[in-house]
């Protein structure tokens, strides 16, 4: 492995792209019906691309959480990883939803303002800040890698609990856990490496195998509503350890030479963010057959994302640098 990491940038940029065409394409079978009733194998089969948001999101939050680990290293807490954040996801979030909000006639009161500026209304971007902030105080206040794994996790499991008592949908809370598992995989990254290098070939196998019983077994579960709603959310968390751990063992032994979900990827986190507001200005304002609306908002999705992410690192190099202790 190059770098002696677990996982490179040039593999976690690909399976972000896939991971970002997951959860549009779930958007997408979500919206087609909208406009196309569907039935029998038609509607099964958009069911089933509505659960890949899941398991997209699924992945964000475990590069996520692993990079926050290797960006910090072995330091305590400094204010360089802190700026960090918040010019990398925080200010590129405020710039292109303050626009979108700005184009939708703006704020009509605080509180709009106030769920803007904390992320409510992009429920993942919510979770993700509070994951920031909860990944900075933990790792301020603890030291050494297993109790902060296990104090952070402990956390996590706070924070999702608290979610589901107060009714939240269940994409708030199920991938919380692929967050946790990032960070410990950061930190306990040269003995898992060691474990995936020894047996990852029969490893791949079994969750590919478990992947595919889970992905069978979520379409029976979504027709069939005698289950009750814990067992489903276990069954949904089991899920996504399954393919968390399928994507991790890929992810460190592929060496993936393929552009375009690479540039995807970098480009992610925009495409999430403006993916929504250019489906819906597409379905409103143009005058097409339904699916050349779906085919031009994907471009434009593509597009703007990448215009949005040159715009931003253009205003980020106006900003002054910040001298920080650390790296």
């Amino acid at each position: 492995m190059k770098n002696g990491q677990l996982m490179e940038k040039q593999e976690t940029n690909w399976f972000r792209g896939a991971a970002a065409i997951m959860v549009v394409l779930s958007h997408y079978a979500e919206w087609w019906s909208w406009f196309v009733p569907l039935e029998g194998n038609a509607e099964v089969f958009r069911q089933a691309l509505t659960k890949l948001g899941v398991y997209g999101v699924d992945i964000f939050f475990l590069f996520s959480g692993y990079a926050m680990v290797k960006s910090l290293g072995r330091e305590r807490m400094h204010g360089a990883f802190i700026w960090k954040r918040i010019k990398n996801v925080y200010f590129p979030y405020f710039v292109v939803v303050g626009a979108i909000e700005l184009l939708e006639g703006g704020f009509v009161s605080v509180q709009d303002f106030l769920h803007f500026a904390i992320g409510y209304d992009y429920w993942y971007m919510f979770v993700l800040f509070i994951f920031y902030i909860g990944f900075i105080v933990v790792y301020t206040v603890m030291g050494g890698k297993t109790p902060r794994v296990v104090v952070f996790s402990i956390f996590t499991y706070i924070f999702s609990r608290i979610l589901y008592q107060r009714g939240m949908q269940d994409f708030w809370y199920v991938s919380n856990i692929a967050f946790a598992l990032g960070v410990a995989a950061g930190e306990y990254e040269d003995w898992i490496k060691k474990a995936v290098d020894r047996i990852w070939v029969p490893l791949a196998l079994a969750l590919a195998v478990g992947m595919g019983f889970a992905a069978k077994g979520g379409l029976e579960r979504g027709a069939n509503t005698g289950d009750s709603e814990e067992y489903q959310l276990w069954f949904q968390i089991g899920a996504t350890v399954v393919w968390i751990l399928l994507v991790l063992v890929l992810t460190s032994k592929c060496r993936i030479k393929e552009k375009v979900f690479a540039f995807l990827g970098r480009h992610s986190l925009y495409i999430y963010l403006t993916h929504t507001y250019i489906f819906m200005w597409c379905a409103n304002y143009l005058e097409w057959d339904i699916a050349w609306r779906f085919a031009a908002s994907a471009l434009a999705t593509i597009a703007v994302s990448f215009l949005c992410s040159v715009f931003v690192r253009g205003v980020e190099m106006l900003i002054p640098g910040k001298k920080f202790r650390g790296n």
